[in-house]
């Protein structure tokens, strides 16, 4: 049985609401400014349409609009996602002007509060594919202050639940376990992305320090945003990498040097506005002849809670050159 609602086409000049009558999904989107970074698909556009994607189906499965999920004490319920994995068969500068992403995608669950899609936004230049899993929270006092909860309205549910936890789901566990519970080293590889392979190492290259913003950081609910974490990793990135060129003499701009790829983020906690947060580098170094692969931690400063863990592929734009060769040594 066909489930998937008609396809809605979305323009700058005139955006449409796509149908969200089910937990699938199908649009059509024509790539302008609002969805295009500095001449290619911006990640951070592409990590909120997907977001609101899952959080559409999300509530289209439980048949209930955003605003009114609550728990069965009557509690507002929000949904926070544990793991988001991006990964596109070509950089994300290869996307241009006008081109249009078909995009599908498809909700499931695991118990009564933890809900998994997969998203794919297929063009011409290439097709991404997003894996998102949130689970249900409510907030007593602040960010730092998230419980899980279960939605009054779960047994209206009609989408698939699976028997046992998917593996996307059991990676985040594993990798959580790395990062809270953990102290013995570990030598094996933990993570596979966008063609490389992470193995988890205990030591920073580097650190850098970063205060939550409101105005960019924040989502409706005052929640640090799910897609701000990505960003606040790339300004993090972007600090280290050009006072890397500076100091060889080159004054060139590192956001332009090299374009995402893929991204795999893990997430623990949240922050609050006005939160001093260390960005932790922990790996930079080449794989292959054009790729960079990059390992972030977030922390809070304030109490040293780890707060997530954002493994990050992205393309040497021109890995010949010298720039090129001087980003490939970063670590």
């Amino acid at each position: 049985m066909d489930r998937t609602p008609s396809a809605a086409a979305h323009s700058p000049a005139e955006p449409q609401a796509p149908s969200t009558a089910g937990p699938d999904f199908r649009a059509t989107y024509t790539l302008g400014m609002p969805q295009m970074l500095f001449g290619g698909l911006s990640e951070r556009w592409l990590l909120k349409e997907a977001g609101d994607i899952h959080w559409r189906m999300l509530c289209a499965d439980l048949g209930v609009p955003s605003g009114q999920l609550a728990d069965r004490e009557g509690e507002r319920l929000y949904a926070s996602f544990m793991r988001i994995r991006m990964e596109s068969t070509v950089p994300l500068t290869r996307y241009t002007e006008n081109e249009s992403l078909a995009a599908k995608g498809a909700l499931s669950r695991f118990g009564d509060k933890r809900f998994f899609s997969e998203l794919t936004f297929l063009g011409a230049a290439g097709e991404v594919r997003v894996e998102m899993a949130s689970v249900f929270i409510t907030r007593s006092t602040d960010n730092k202050s998230l419980a899980r909860a279960t939605p009054q309205q779960i047994e209206r549910s009609r989408g698939l639940s699976h028997s046992v936890l998917p593996p996307f789901g059991q990676a985040y566990q594993k990798i959580k376990h790395l990062a809270l519970e953990t102290a013995e080293p570990v030598r094996d590889t933990v993570l596979e992305l966008g063609g490389t392979t992470f193995d988890w190492v205990d030591h920073d290259l580097d650190s850098r320090s970063y205060v939550v913003n409101p105005y960019h950081d924040l989502n409706g609910a005052n929640l640090l945003y799910f897609a701000s974490y990505p960003r606040i990793h790339d300004v993090c990135e972007r600090m280290i990498l050009n006072e890397r060129l500076h100091r060889a003499g080159h004054e060139r701009e590192s956001a332009f040097q090299v374009a995402p790829v893929a991204r795999d983020v893990f997430y623990y906690g949240n922050a609050d506005a006005g939160d001093e947060l260390t960005f932790r580098l922990r790996r930079m170094e080449r794989s292959g002849a054009d790729r960079l692969r990059i390992w972030s931690t977030l922390v809070r400063r304030r109490d040293g809670v780890r707060i997530a863990d954002l493994f990050t592929v992205k393309a040497l734009v021109d890995p010949a050159n010298a720039v090129g060769r001087l980003l490939a040594g970063a670590a």
